[in-house]
């Protein structure tokens, strides 16, 4: 039997959810530029990956890769590839803001709800929308997984079609399986 006052537990949810928001949104988005993890960052129009092999691909929104500071000449299909992969990046880190968003304003919500409750003697709305508000923030980190989802598949199709971008592929199952566990643990 859960013992803590309903208001007391409906806080807790709401600062649990804002955490799960803030939390992941952090690991997936960081620094003013922006960046993907901690090994790929948005800055300057380009998207730049550090490699396994401790050099950085940078690609921009027209598709042009670079590797090592050196451009690469690509066919069309891996310069769509490079493309999508820019424009994913971008939706990533989107995602990711809004989320950030939508945890503030969850907390400021379902803490409002709370005293708003509290003050009318009447609390059973609170749950019930503090829920509503947790299944809002899930779903906005659902899309951040799926962003990271589709850069992992981008990101080995062009290094299957350019092997030479191989060392930067850096979203494995293990990032989407944590970014997805994390949906759970909270």
């Amino acid at each position: 039997m859960n013992t803590l006052h309903p208001a007391a537990r409906i806080v807790r949810i709401g600062l649990l959810a804002m955490v799960l928001a803030v939390g992941v949104s952090a690991c997936v988005f960081s620094s003013d530029d922006g960046s993907v993890g901690s090994l790929i960052h948005v800055h300057d129009g380009r998207v730049s990956i550090r490699g396994r092999n401790d050099t950085t691909a940078q690609i921009k929104a027209d598709g042009d890769l670079r590797i090592a500071g050196k451009t690469v000449a690509l066919t069309p299909a891996q310069r769509a590839l490079t493309t999508q992969y820019y424009q994913q990046v971008q939706a990533t880190l989107h995602d990711g803001m809004e989320t950030g968003k939508a945890g503030a304003a969850m907390a400021a919500s379902v803490i409002g709800t709370v005293f708003s409750g509290l003050a009318r003697g009447d609390t059973r709305d609170i749950d019930r929308k503090a829920n509503a508000q947790a299944a809002k923030i899930k779903g906005h980190v659902a899309r951040i997984c799926d962003d990271m989802q589709a850069i992992q598949t981008t990101q080995n199709q062009l290094a299957t079609q350019l092997p030479a971008f191989a060392p930067y592929t850096v979203i494995d199952d293990k990032r989407v399986g944590e970014c997805r566990s994390g949906l759970h643990d909270h």
